[in-house]
């Protein structure tokens, strides 16, 4: 359900989001829930199960010159929650382009 929060966020505030993407910084590889290749944006909703390695999310992001939205399974209350954090998100995006 995460995921699905987050990709229709994304879309609605007019991202093109693939799903799934392989993101790749030197010897490092990680697949995203989501990212929008163009605008250098994305999201991961990090699970037990999938064994995210949070730290090296922050690495791919200075190397690769993107902006991440990551939210861990146990921070997402609910669906509201989820809103209002990727949302608080969007504007600190928004402001660092102005």
């Amino acid at each position: 359900m995460g995921r699905l929060i987050l990709k229709e966020a994304f879309e609605a505030q007019g991202y093109d989001i693939v799903e799934n993407y392989t993101l790749r910084a030197g010897q490092s590889v990680v697949e995203l829930d989501g990212y929008d290749p163009k605008a250098r944006l994305g999201y991961e909703y990090s699970t037990r199960e999938d064994g995210m390695d949070l730290n090296l999310l922050e690495s791919f992001m200075v190397e690769n010159q993107c902006r991440l939205f990551v939210m861990d399974e146990e921070s997402a209350v609910d669906a509201q929650g989820m809103l209002s954090a990727v949302f608080e998100f969007f504007r600190e995006v928004e402001s660092r382009a102005e």
